[in-house]
């Protein structure tokens, strides 16, 4: 079959067009008319393609690669056809594959059990209530589902026609035809700023070269638009790890780019020009057809969602380990503090923030002592939020901490001079907080180094004139002990020295052997930003891997991956508990307390951004703390900010820590989290996770207090800066 082709489209258009010319029946239509035909069905066809016109005209959202049987999203913008009718169905090979209702947004899903291998077209019709077409959608889109034959990777600067003072190269069509020969599976492949998806399609078309699916990473569609980044090995190797999570074997990339040669010997990827490709056929692919075969294999024997995870956050589970989630920033607060006293050997700490506080002067105090009794101590911070060596200032904190002869202090990511202030300075920052006591105990946190995270609701005093900074916030922590406390305690020393750092002797004080601590399983997931999508693909595996329900606990706007991960567990009947709250501090009644002008358009901003959830049937909570006398503003509550950033599923697998579900943590920032694949743990969790919801306030969409601020949710996120969006 041919991909998309436009000649079944213009068949539609001609029998139109010979309709309103009155050219119907049996005698042939004119040339003319004919060739209008055609050439409107292929403009029709490519602006189907185009992201910007198919949010208005209707069409599929992209093609899909996967394996047989895999559960695949199918995905439509039906633009003004969604005025049209109730329902949108949608169709695999001319078959009906599934029906669902039109959003509000415009946008139809709907999931599927993906078919047998082959290429297969997937188009939508627009169905009133009924069930009666009322009006079929611009072109199709491929689902493309894998053999098992090896799968090449095809970068589409080979097939895109070159700027006419471009360097020419070589015609990859000769290449492509004898990978096809040699057994390979080809999918076209594009990173770029922008979404090039409808002139990749009409190079494929014009110079008639093999048909497969166009996968696409458009940085504009992936929320890190406008930043001139270098996001091309980071959205290489996601695709490499997401395919061969479904199943599918990818082996090998075709392109004439320079590539990391040690990132594809990580990924164990073959990477080829067309000119290498040609010299090693015919017969010089038996390897890669035997490790298609070995991977495919592995996932067979492997648990779906360990299989998942492996692949695409490069992490492993560990056995063995005793697990604490803390949610209470007072027993968080003394669970730290204890941790320290016990030390006999080590500290290293490292946070993204250390602020001015109580806290802070008594972790500094505490830090001093544990050192002059000997324990040694390695201090790490983020320069640009904890205020240290950025443009030669100094926070007097660490400075003190520094002082000492026992005490190391590093500031990571340094900014020397303003000549260094640019995007990507700012941007790609080191928010991971790591407690590890004497390599046998650590901390892995969303808390910063000041009094918000560490002081209890009940501690402090609110008036209705109490400053936001003053409040406390909701956060978490989760403790470990036994052996995956080595992986959090290796990711630190990494860091330190790669930043520099005295040089950490790995003897047993730093690296001790661990015993099994306990019975429960799980892996440290680490984001290392702008390298990979860790994170982001951590998250993805466990909204994929629901079947009954999902906590949800974070304070940020979801990024549009996980949005759209989100909309497929909710169109499996999932139940999703989202428990958020309020950038800028609220009153019982809804109103702030006084606070900065950019928390509370930040509150709008989120706010705005999680309305569309909402809408789709996410169960969202403001959060509310228990009643406390030291409360007395009016109302006798307060609604603070949730800085946790946690989610569980289905009473199984739970993840706590720095991650937030946005684009700054997907892609940006570096991140540690530690994923519990535990019943027991899990559920204890979802039990505290459902106390606090039963407490809190259900936003409910048709309330005086959503819709009161209906316009100022709009105005900010309309006009929120894109690149600063979280």
């Amino acid at each position: 079959m041919s991909q998309d082709d436009p000649q079944d489209l213009a068949e539609r258009v001609l029998r139109i067009v010979s309709a309103i010319t009155g050219e119907a029946g049996g005698e042939q239509p004119r040339p003319l008319i004919d060739a209008a035909a055609r050439s409107l069905g292929g403009t029709l066809e490519r602006w189907g393609r185009n992201p910007s016109l198919r949010r208005f005209i209707g069409g599929m959202q992209r093609d899909v690669v996967t394996a047989p049987g895999e559960t695949v999203e199918l995905t439509a913008s039906l633009g003004v056809a969604a005025k049209l009718g109730r329902l949108a169905r949608f169709y695999v090979d001319d078959a009906v594959a599934g029906e669902t209702q039109i959003e509000p947004s415009g946008d139809a899903r709907t999931m599927i059990a993906a078919p047998g291998p082959g290429l297969h077209r997937v188009g939508v019709k627009v169905c009133n209530d009924r069930g009666e077409i009322v009006s079929e959608l611009t072109g199709h889109r491929l689902l493309q589902v894998a053999s098992g034959r090896p799968v090449v990777l095809v970068d589409a600067e080979l097939i895109l026609p070159l700027p006419p003072d471009a360097r020419a190269h070589v015609t990859p069509v000769d290449a492509l035809r004898a990978l096809v020969d040699e057994g390979f599976e080809l999918v076209y492949f594009d990173i770029h700023e922008k979404n090039r998806d409808p002139l990749i399609h009409s190079a494929v078309l014009e110079q008639r070269l093999p048909p497969a699916a166009i996968l696409v990473y458009s940085a504009l569609e992936q929320e890190l638009r406008g930043l001139d980044v270098g996001f091309v090995d980071m959205f290489a190797t996601s695709a490499i790890r997401r395919l061969r999570a479904k199943g599918v074997p990818v082996t090998s990339i075709l392109t004439d780019r320079g590539v990391d040669s040690d990132r594809s010997r990580a990924e164990n990827v073959d990477v080829l020009s067309p000119a290498e490709a040609l010299a090693r056929a015919p017969g010089g692919f038996a390897s890669e057809a035997d490790q298609a075969a070995a991977l495919l294999r592995e996932r067979q024997r492997a648990n779906p969602l360990d299989w998942r995870l492996d692949q695409t956050t490069d992490s492993k589970l560990v056995l063995g380990n005793a697990f604490h989630a803390e949610l209470d920033n007072e027993r968080a607060r003394l669970r730290l503090f204890d941790a320290l006293d016990e030390a006999r050997s080590s500290i290293h700490l490292q946070f993204y923030i250390v602020r001015p506080s109580d806290f802070t002067e008594r972790l500094v105090v505490k830090l001093i002592r544990r050192a002059r009794a000997g324990i040694k101590v390695r201090f790490m911070v983020d320069a640009l939020y904890s205020d240290e060596d950025v443009l030669g200032r100094v926070n007097p904190l660490i400075q003190s901490l520094k002082q000492e002869q026992n005490i190391e202090a590093l500031a990571l990511n340094p900014i020397q001079s303003s000549r260094e202030v640019g995007m990507s300075s700012l941007k790609k920052r080191d928010h991971r907080k790591l407690v590890i006591v004497d390599g046998a105990r650590a901390f892995v946190s969303g808390r910063n180094a000041s009094d918000e995270y560490y002081s209890g609701f009940d501690e402090v005093p609110v008036h209705d004139n109490t400053p936001h900074e003053r409040i406390p916030w909701l956060d978490a922590h989760i403790e470990i002990q036994g052996p995956l406390v080595r992986p959090v305690q290796e990711t630190f020393i990494r860091t330190w020295h790669r930043q520099g750092g005295e040089t950490i002797e790995p003897d047993q004080a730093v690296l001790p052997e661990l015993k099994p601590a306990g019975s429960a399983a799980g892996r440290l997931v680490v984001h290392r930003g702008l390298a990979d999508t860790n994170g982001l693909d951590m998250y993805e595996a466990l909204f994929d891997a629901a079947q009954h329900h999902v906590y949800i606990v974070n304070d940020f706007p979801i990024v549009h991956a996980l949005e759209r991960a989100i909309h497929r567990v909710l169109a499996r009947g999932v139940t999703v508990k989202l428990l958020t709250g309020s950038a800028a501090t609220r009153r019982n009644d809804g109103t702030f307390f006084p606070a900065p002008m950019h928390r509370t358009l930040f509150e709008f901003m989120v706010k705005d951004k999680l309305e569309p959830l909402l809408e789709a049937g996410v169960e969202v909570y403001e959060f509310v703390p228990p009643l406390s006398p030291n409360v007395v503003a009016r109302g006798g509550r307060i609604r603070p900010y949730v800085h946790a950033k946690l989610v569980s599923v289905d009473g199984l697998v739970t993840t706590i820590g720095s991650a937030n579900l946005d684009a700054t943590a997907s892609f940006w920032e570096s991140e540690a989290n530690v994923v519990v694949q535990d019943a027991e743990f899990a559920r204890g969790v979802e039990t505290l996770l459902q106390k606090l919801i039963d407490g809190s306030v259900a936003i409910d969409p048709d309330s005086g207090y959503w819709k009161r601020e209906r316009t100022q949710r709009a105005v900010v996120g309309k006009l929120w800066p894109g690149a600063f969006y979280s």
